[in-house]
């Protein structure tokens, strides 16, 4: 019987596993800290070990220096509105869509939870736009990705670089008809703490969307078809300055093999955080993304997307400089293990009070006093 797929504090939940086994012996179980692991059924698993040769885990990861660095943002103001960072990641679909593409991105299903979905038109990739600070679920979108494949469809994926990993691990061998690009990830909550968090603030409210970023950027909102049923500043926050924090990340994201310059995608996007404005050739004060080609393929797709934005190329090192996962992984937090604890004990609610996250939000509270009285009195002033 195989005791384990890959070491468990390794596992990123991929579910290349899941994917790959032939007989269904393998699903997702939550572990007590909330954190989802693929588990093995010995009644129907037939020892073929795929799971285990084909987990990313277990292998010497094939990562590239990126061979360009680009500043960009969206040309279209209207989506530059609606999309986090510069709208890059719109751009990429919309394109690739137009050129008979697939896409494949990160959305709230009808049931609130953040799951790897398909779009095949520019209507249906809408719903990707803006930043998830919690992992998404992948289920058996890798095995869909492989049909799609064998049908002579040209396929993109955007996710995480372990998504993108284990996506790699199950097709086996690359695929010219594919592209794949990373975020630069900073770490993934589990499911389970954002559901319990929602069902906490909303109560009976059926919440089928969350919005981190977007129109009102870094606010957390909560949406029951299209009404907003919650909204609050990200300092004040609970589960969103808990993930400021660090504290509430999966197990594996605090020694992530992927938080690196170099890359296993084709492209890399996120925030161009750090960048000399005043240096930049066209001068913008709004939100910049930084897209990094780490591949041939991925040359060749930037080439076939790039006139969607305004964009210059920059140093990988003022990249690098500005973005921490680009250097190392989430540091581990002094409040973890307590909050574990008392998750396993009492839930999210009570695990998230942690001292380092009300220090942060009473923090945050003081300065927007402040930042209003100083308001005030501008006001007052020229009345």
């Amino acid at each position: 019987m195989i005791a384990q797929i890959c070491e468990e504090s390794k596992c990123t939940g991929c579910l290349a596993c899941m994917n790959l086994c032939p007989c269904g012996a393998i699903t997702c179980q939550e572990r007590e800290d909330g954190n989802v692991i693929p588990q093995i059924d010995p009644e129907k698993c037939i020892e073929c070990h795929r799971c285990v040769q084909g987990c990313p885990e277990n292998h010497v990861k094939e990562k590239h220096e990126p061979r360009q660095c680009y500043a960009a943002w969206q040309k279209d103001r209207k989506e530059r509105k609606y999309s986090a960072s510069g709208g890059i990641a719109f751009g990429f679909y919309k394109r690739w869509i137009q050129n008979a593409g697939i896409v494949y991105g990160a959305a709230f299903n009808e049931k609130g939870i953040l799951t790897q979905q398909k779009a095949e038109t520019l209507e249906e990739a809408r719903k990707f736009r803006g930043s998830k600070y919690v992992q998404s679920y992948n289920g058996f979108s890798y095995s869909e990705i492989g049909k799609e494949l064998k049908k002579g469809k040209k396929v993109l994926f955007i996710g995480t670089p372990c998504q993108i990993a284990g996506l790699k691990a199950y097709l086996g061998k690359a695929s010219e008809a594919l592209v794949t690009i990373d975020l630069i990830c900073h770490g993934t909550p589990p499911m389970s703490y954002l559901e319990e968090y929602i069902k906490e603030i909303a109560g009976a409210e059926k919440v089928d969307r969350v919005s981190f970023r977007g129109e009102k950027d870094y606010h957390m909102v909560f949406y029951s078809q299209d009404r907003v049923v919650y909204s609050q500043r990200f300092r004040k926050d609970l589960y969103y300055t808990a993930y400021l924090q660090g504290i509430i990340h999966r197990e594996n994201c605090y020694k992530c093999e992927y938080a690196d310059k170099r890359r296993v995608s084709d492209l890399t996007i996120g925030d161009f955080w750090g960048i000399d404005r005043k240096s930049l050739k066209v001068p913008y004060k709004g939100k910049i993304s930084v897209v990094l080609v780490n591949s041939e393929k991925g040359r060749k797709f930037w080439d076939l997307v790039k006139d969607e934005f305004i964009y210059e190329e920059r140093s990988l090192e003022e990249a690098v400089k500005g973005n921490v996962p680009l250097q190392r992984p989430a540091a581990l937090p002094k409040d973890r293990m307590k909050f574990i604890e008392v998750y396993k004990e009492k839930g999210f609610m009570s695990a998230v009070k942690t001292p380092g996250v009300q220090k942060a939000i009473e923090e945050a509270k003081v300065k927007d006093n402040l930042f209003y009285r100083i308001l005030g009195k501008i006001k007052r002033r020229f009345r």
